[in-house]
């Protein structure tokens, strides 16, 4: 009876040929990433592979391995085993410490059967599977480990593929399957192994990947933050340096107007004292040297006021702990020193927190905003003064109100400018005070503002950031004076 052709493939064949495709994928995960143990697995599968696609001609008798040719054969899949297992091993990264001495049961049986299969004449075919196969089952409590380590990467399901060749001999004795079947059925194995331990490389291949855009995301997420940061602090830079020329700028035009003035003023004077005391007549000079001391008054001030302004840009906060009401108290009494008899304005000061700032920078801030509001209400009939302060977590806002002429609001935002005089002439004064405010305010992190009152008189506020005493239960009493 015709059979027709024998097949191209025997069963044995044809699992050579995959076991040798998934070397050749190991080969290629080897070169592309380097990833550990590739390289064994590589190795270990050819050596498998050549196994099965000689299997047909190796003779597979007898429950003892008793010739030269199967000592041969049963070394080379004796290798093969333990290449593949060690891969995986190292694969899944050695243990460290005393735990790595864990798998020395799974690995030395293997060791020592390969060792015995090469010396001994005659050895149980059973005590070689048992120990060619204990590494798979090393390496698969291994893989169980780890994906309590990395879950979601598959070694579940890889220490599962692991168990099948390492079970599989016992199975067939188990279902009374001749022990000559053991080969077909380990080949199916370890091709699906090789499978699954491919996926789980890509599946670890991809968390990794996920990672790293992670990381990348992050930190263009952090980087994105930095330059909004370095372009926020390039614009406080550049708005600074841009009030710095105009300072610069009105600081020429002052000191041609208010210091040229008055030096011209005095040289003018003292020569025609002395044409008058040159001629015997002391009187103009009587009435010239009060009028130089008064110009030379004028001026002293107002390079005190400049220098005062230069030196807040040098200093460096040094906060310590302070009353604010006691620190109103003070700036109050020395601008009520400075000023001329007569209508003097009422303080009225609302009760304020404890604060941690440097009293170096915060009082001139105070004497300058008590003093503009002193200067602008003198007209009023009744002057007040009004100090209150708001309280938001461990923010401080202060604001100092005055019933005096105001301000228009389109004058708001320049009244700190230095030089800048809202009302002209018609006050004394350089326009340098509200600059020392806000210098002031800014190297202790706040920021100030003005706004015109409906009532009449403006309201100046100034701003601590995280200034009030967490410990703070009450805030101090109120302040009235006169």
């Amino acid at each position: 009876m015709d059979v027709g052709p024998p097949p191209l493939l025997s069963v044995l064949q044809f699992e050579g040929v995959v076991i040798a495709a998934l070397a050749v994928l190991f080969v290629a995960t080897w070169i592309r990433s380097r990833e550990p143990g590739t390289a064994l697995l590589a190795f270990g599968f050819a050596v498998t592979a050549l196994w099965y696609l000689n299997g047909d001609r190796i003779a597979y008798v007898g429950p003892n391995i008793d010739s030269d040719q199967q000592r041969i054969w049963s070394s080379l899949i004796a290798v093969g085993v333990l290449l593949i297992s060690l891969g995986v091993v190292r694969y899944l990264g050695v243990p460290r410490g005393r735990r790595r001495w864990a798998l020395a049961p799974f690995m030395l049986p293997a060791l020592a059967t390969l060792i015995a299969v090469a010396l001994t004449t005659e050895l149980p075919r059973r005590v070689f599977h048992v120990g060619v196969l204990l590494p798979y089952a090393g390496a698969a409590l291994l893989a169980f480990r780890r994906s309590r380590q990395y879950p979601g990467d598959g070694h579940v399901l890889l220490g599962l593929a692991l168990l099948i060749p390492a079970v599989t001999p016992y199975l067939l004795l188990a279902l009374g399957l001749p022990a000559t079947q053991l080969k077909y059925f380990a080949g199916v194995s370890v091709v699906l192994f090789g499978m699954v331990l491919l996926t789980v490389s890509l599946l670890r291949r991809q968390r990794v990947l996920d990672d790293e855009v992670r990381l990348r995301s992050a930190a263009e997420d952090e980087l994105r933050h930095a330059n909004a940061r370095l372009e926020a602090r390039v614009g406080e830079r550049t708005a600074h340096l841009h009030e710095l020329v105009q300072g610069l700028e009105t600081f020429n035009r002052s000191v041609s107007h208010d210091l040229r003035g008055p030096l011209g003023g005095m040289a003018q004077l003292a020569r025609m004292a002395t044409e008058a005391m040159e001629r015997g007549d002391p009187s103009v000079a009587r009435r010239a040297l009060p009028a130089i001391s008064s110009q030379c008054d004028a001026s002293s001030r107002l390079v005190n006021t400049m220098l005062d302004l230069a030196r807040l840009d040098e200093q460096q906060a040094l906060p310590e702990p302070l009353r604010m009401a006691d620190l109103v108290q003070s700036a109050f009494d020395e601008v009520m020193l400075g000023l001329p008899p007569g209508h003097r304005p009422e303080l009225h000061c609302a009760p304020m927190p404890q604060v941690m700032a440097d009293p170096r920078l915060l009082r001139p801030a105070l004497v300058n905003l008590i003093g503009n509001a002193a200067k602008f209400s003198r007209e009023a009939a009744h002057p007040r003064i009004d100090v209150d302060g708001t309280v938001n977590g461990r923010d401080l806002t202060v604001c100092v109100r005055d019933n005096g002429v105001g301000l228009a609001p389109e004058v708001a935002e320049r009244i700190f400018e230095p030089f800048y005089q809202a009302h002209g002439a018609r006050f004394e004064g350089h326009g340098l005070g509200l600059s020392i405010v806000r210098r002031a305010v800014q190297a202790l992190g706040g920021r100030t503002w003005a706004e015109p009152r409906a009532e009449g008189g403006a309201s100046l506020c100034f701003t601590l950031p995280g200034a009030v005493l967490a410990d703070t239960v009450a805030l101090d009493p109120p302040v009235l004076a006169a």
